[in-house]
């Protein structure tokens, strides 16, 4: 596993032209951006009132003199034109980092001579982990909630309000390369804002894996986000539909469609979001709705978000009392019935970044220990970070299982939880729903992993 481009340095180390990402809610900050290459000495002092001591650089994406300059009072010296102009373009996230300067080895933390994290270490870390990721997703699903109440009546504010949550989950995503999928044990917020957010979370990883830019990424983000905006103008025997298939439910795709496209440009959402907007039910073979397109017609994102739109019904079933898939089935019923109907490339990244036992999936282990998936990193994702059932330790107190670091241990077959003993299902307590959001920290790296 590579090591991470992050540096996390000290707000007074601080220069123009480091490239800085804030670990805060996009309400919480007055910058266009969460992530931005500093201008001027104006934006520092800015970081400084807002009481952050320490902030995460991307040094690959950092201008490499800003690690040897003197310190800079005021707002008077800028980034040089080029380095600005750079600042405004869409970044690749796959570039490769340039070597480090000694100015940037200097700010940087020595993980190498760390020993090995304790038990005690390692469980505030991963519940540090959790606690931040359904924090997030709590600031998500507010602000989405908000953006369903506006729509209507004050569109240019939910526009504002949408914008700023595609940002923020792109940048939260781009935080590092470890940024993984991982299950919510709970979530808040109603069945359509569980369903935007999962689908925007799925739908930013898989353009990330397949090399999407940022420019991209956001657009993907608003989209997904606002996908089914239009549902808000529905009357409610269609929005309420008991069924998944039938004369009713295409009357509410081309409608729901219509009435999204119709408000997103009032709204004034960027092209690649009303592409999503418009063609998220397409299909490749032209079976699709509303228009019947095929193929290359349908713009890639669509393409991406069409996909996970149909996995995360599969594995969430809008109708009551349907029959429960764990996201295991529900990623091989999506292979075995929709391979064909969907992007090919979209196909095969999504089961590369899951791999064939996604968050939520119950499993048994190579040595007969049984757990639940609970996140998944794309590097590796057929060694996945399981919770195992482990009676004599209560599940809050029970280590994440991360089998990229266990070896000849791995994944034997998915089990159905309907299988499982009580006691064993009480602890590991599989969701009906199932939610996702993004974590960080929650895999060691390799210079963590205990002896």
């Amino acid at each position: 596993m590579s090591a991470s481009p992050n540096l996390l340095v000290d707000v007074d180390r601080l220069r123009p032209g480091m490239f800085v990402q804030l670990d805060l809610g996009w309400m919480d900050h007055p910058f266009p951006r969460s992530r931005f290459r500093i201008a001027d000495g104006g934006q520092i002092d800015t970081l400084r009132s807002l009481g952050l001591r320490r902030v995460k650089v991307r040094q690959d994406l950092s201008d490499p003199s800003s690690f040897d300059q003197p310190q800079v009072d005021g707002a008077e010296q800028a980034l040089p034109a080029a380095a600005a102009n750079s600042a405004a373009t869409s970044v690749p996230l796959a570039a490769a980092a340039p070597a480090a300067p000694m100015g940037a080895v200097a700010l940087a933390t020595d993980e190498a001579r760390r020993p090995a994290p304790s038990h005690r270490e390692r469980m505030a870390r991963q519940r540090e982990s959790l606690a931040r990721s359904e924090r997030l997703h709590g600031q998500a699903t507010r602000a989405w909630q908000n953006v369903a109440r506006d729509a209507l009546q004050q569109p240019v504010q939910a526009r504002d309000i949408a914008n700023g949550m595609a940002e923020a989950m792109v940048t939260q995503m781009c935080e590092d390369d470890n940024t993984t999928i991982r299950m919510l044990s709970e979530a808040a917020g109603t069945a359509a804002s569980q369903h935007a957010i999962n689908v925007c979370v799925l739908s930013l990883m898989l353009a990330r894996s397949m090399g999407l830019n940022e420019e991209q990424l956001r657009g993907i983000a608003l989209g997904a986000l606002v996908h089914d905006i239009g549902k808000q103008m529905l009357p409610d025997n269609l929005r309420n539909l008991g069924t998944e298939s039938g004369p009713l439910l295409e009357r509410e795709q081309r409608e729901h469609v219509a009435h999204g496209l119709r408000l997103g440009m009032t709204m004034g959402l960027d092209p690649i979001a009303l592409r999503i907007i418009a063609q998220h039910h397409e299909l490749r073979d032209g079976s699709g709705l509303p228009q019947g397109i095929r193929g290359e017609e349908i713009a890639l994102p669509a393409r991406i978000v069409a996909l996970v739109n149909i996995y995360d019904r599969l594995c969430n079933p809008r109708v009551k009392g349907a029959s429960l898939r764990t996201p295991h089935e529900a990623q091989a019923l999506l292979y075995a019935q929709m391979r064909n109907k969907l992007d090919v490339d979209v196909m095969t990244g999504f089961i590369k970044l899951l791999g064939v036992y996604p968050p939520g999936s119950v499993v048994q282990l190579s040595d007969e220990r049984v757990g639940i998936v609970v996140s998944v990193h794309p590097a590796h994702p057929l060694r996945p970070s399981v919770l195992v059932y482990e009676p004599k330790v209560a599940p809050d107190d029970a280590l994440i299982l991360h089998l990229n670091h266990e070896k000849g241990l791995s994944v034997r077959r998915s089990l159905h939880p309907h299988h499982l003993p009580r006691a064993m299902l009480d602890y590991l307590s599989p969701r009906e729903r199932v939610n996702y959001y993004f974590a960080h920290g929650l895999e060691p790296v390799d210079a963590e992993v205990a002896a």
